[in-house]
C-alpha cells in the first residue's frame, strides 16, 4: 500500500486553479481473504493556507458517506458480483505532520468458494469509484490464479531441489530450479533466504553444532536476489543457483569477526509474482533517465492516478509465517547439508568463522 504514482504531467503546478484529482492505490493479493484501497485528493485548494486546511480531514480525503466504491467481477460478458468496499480508519504511529495521524483506506473481502476465500483468476475484476465531486473512476484487473504446483513436479508445474538430507552448497554443478508462472502473471521476481545461526565462540564449548540454549545464539538471514522484474517466458523456466555465488554474498555482506561462529541452516526459496500493470509500473518508474530527460511515469486509473494492480508470493508471508516452525516448516524450505556441503565456503572464506 505504499505506492505513490505520479501524473502524467511532466510538470506539477501546485498553484494550479482547483481541480479535484484523486490518487487511487490498491495491490490485489489472492493469497489474502481481505483486499484493501487507498483513495484519496492529489491537490490541495492553493486559495487557503495549508496550515489551515491540513487541520480538516476532507483536504485529504473524501467524504466517505457520499463516496460510492465497489469492485464488479465479469465473466464471459456476464455481471458475477459486486463486492461492497467499505471505508475503515487506521491509526498511525508517530504522527505529527501536516496531516491527520490516521490513514483511510477502503477494504473488500473475497468471495467464498466451498467456504473459503477465493478470487476467480478467469473473471475480470473492476474497480468504480463515484466522489462527492462527480468523479468517475475505474480500472480493471484479473487477479494472478493458483495454477502452480511448486514444489512438485517438472514443468510446466515446477520443482525445488529435492531435499533429501539436505542441499550441497559446495557442488559445483549448482541447484536446479524449474517453474512455470501462474496464469495472468507478466513478471516475477525470485530470491533466494538464507538462514544462518550466529553465536560466540566465548558462550559454548568447541564443537559444532552449537546447543539450542547457547546463550546469544541468534538465527539471522540474508537476501540473495536470483531474478529481478523479469520477463515471463510463457513456457516452463528452468534457472540454477550456485553455491559459490550464495558464499560470495555471504563474505560481501557479514562482518569479520573472530569471535562470532556461524552456521549455514538452510534456504527459503521465495517467488513473487507481478501482473502487467505492476510491472509496468516498477519498469517505468525503476527507469533512469539522464538528467536531460523526464522521468517517466504510469498509471492504469481511468480519469484519475494510481495502481490498481495485482501480486502474488510464495511463500505467503503472513499465514506461512504464522506457523510455530517457519521457516522451516515451509515447503519453499530446504535444509542446508551440513560438513562437505559448506566446506568451499569454509576453505574460501575462513574469516566468516562458518562451522560444519
Amino acid at each position: 500500500m505504499g505506492l505513490l504514482v505520479s501524473s502524467c504531467s511532466t510538470d506539477v503546478d501546485v498553484n494550479a486553479p482547483w481541480k479535484e484529482q484523486t490518487i487511487v492505490t490498491c495491490l490485489v493479493d489472492p493469497n489474502q481473504p481481505v483486499h484493501y484501497l487507498r483513495i484519496h485528493k492529489a491537490f490541495l485548494d492553493p486559495t487557503r493556507n495549508a496550515l489551515v486546511v491540513s487541520a480538516i480531514r476532507d483536504s485529504l480525503y473524501h467524504d466517505p458517506s457520499r463516496t460510492r466504491v465497489w469492485i464488479e467481477i465479469w465473466k464471459n460478458g456476464v455481471l458475477r458480483d459486486s463486492l461492497a468496499c467499505t471505508p475503515m480508519d487506521t491509526v498511525l504511529s508517530g504522527g505529527g505532520g501536516l496531516f491527520p495521524d490516521t490513514l483511510r483506506l477502503y477494504r473488500f473481502s473475497s468471495p467464498l468458494v466451498a467456504g473459503q476465500p477465493r478470487l476467480d483468476s478467469s473473471a475480470e475484476h473492476r474497480l468504480r469509484i463515484l466522489t462527492p465531486g462527480g468523479q468517475s473512476l475505474n480500472a480493471s484487473l484479473f487477479p494472478i490464479g493458483r495454477n502452480n504446483s511448486l514444489p512438485g513436479g517438472l514443468p510446466p508445474g515446477g520443482n525445488l531441489p529435492p531435499n533429501f538430507g539436505g542441499l550441497n552448497w559446495s557442488a559445483n554443478q549448482g541447484h536446479q530450479v524449474a517453474f512455470t508462472l501462474p496464469v495472468n502473471t507478466s513478471r516475477y521476481n525470485f530470491g533466494i533466504r538464507a538462514y544462518y545461526d550466529e553465536w560466540c565462540a566465548d558462550s559454548v564449548p568447541p564443537g559444532p553444532p552449537p546447543h539450542p540454549d547457547t546463550p546469544g545464539l541468534r538465527l539471522r538471514s540474508i537476501e540473495w536476489p536470483i531474478t529481478t522484474n523479469g520477463l515471463n517466458p510463457g513456457l516452463g523456466l528452468v534457472t540454477r543457483v550456485f553455491g559459490k555465488n550464495l558464499f560470495s554474498l555471504l563474505n560481501a555482506s557479514l562482518a569479520k569477526e573472530p569471535r562470532t561462529h556461524r552456521r549455514l541452516r538452510g534456504t527459503l526459496f521465495h517467488f513473487y509474482w507481478l501482473d502487467e500493470p505492476f510491472g509496468t509500473y516498477l519498469e517505468v518508474t525503476n527507469s533512469s533517465p539522464s538528467m536531460s530527460d523526464v522521468k517517466p511515469s504510469y498509471t492504469n486509473i481511468n480519469n484519475g492516478l494510481g495502481l490498481f494492480a495485482g501480486r502474488r508470493e510464495w511463500p505467503d508471508p503472513i499465514t506461512d509465517a504464522q506457523n510455530p516452525g517457519y521457516p522451516f516448516s515451509s515447503r519453499f524450505y530446504r535444509q542446508a547439508l551440513g560438513g562437505i556441503g559448506t566446506d568451499s565456503l569454509r576453505l574460501k572464506y575462513p574469516d566468516l568463522n562458518f562451522q560444519p
